[in-house]
């Protein structure tokens, strides 16, 4: 059921729905996350030296409250232009040499201020296939993996090609 892994076991291969692969098989469960009071210029700086475009947002206590990605910094954030023409290269705002924004901007400071609040999140037992259509149908790169509403893991577009490529699963 939707709401709205790293383990690399010896295993045959065997297609997404032949077996019902599950969410807990393929999650990373080592998840950068970020808090709604983060700062956006030190969630850029996770962005940049992890390498990745988005993270979920947990409370105090673990529990998912929200996502935020590169997109929510860019046309969310402080000082960014109106105009698409204008919109800065998302290379040098993640680069080693991005300082941070405009600090006279009158604009958003924190994670919690750009963050998305409705969440599409699934279950650690989630068939992997019906992640894939999530993903496709909403046009989103990841799926957070909760138990109850407790984050313990994320399943990346990324996450379901390298399974594909250890030979774990095969595509349809």
């Amino acid at each position: 059921m939707i709401r709205v892994g790293r383990a690399l076991l010896a295993r045959p291969r065997r297609s997404i729905q032949e077996e019902s692969m599950r969410a807990s098989e393929i999650m990373t469960r080592e998840v950068a996350t970020v808090t709604p009071e983060t700062p956006i210029e030190d969630l850029c700086d996770l962005f940049r030296e992890r390498r990745i475009t988005g993270a979920p947002v947990v409370d105090p206590g673990g529990r998912l409250v929200g996502i935020v990605s590169k997109d929510d910094v860019l046309f969310r954030g402080r000082g960014v232009p109106s105009e698409p023409r204008q919109t800065p290269d998302i290379k040098a705002l993640f680069s080693s040499g991005f300082v941070g924004f405009d600090q006279g901007s009158d604009g958003p400071t924190t994670v919690g201020q750009i963050m998305t609040r409705e969440v599409l999140s699934a279950p650690e037992d989630s068939n992997v296939d019906d992640l894939c259509r999530l993903m496709w149908e909403h046009r989103i790169h990841r799926v957070p993996i909760v138990r109850g509403l407790l984050l313990v893991g994320i399943v990346s577009a990324l996450d379901v090609c390298r399974a594909v490529l250890d030979g774990r699963i095969l595509p349809h």
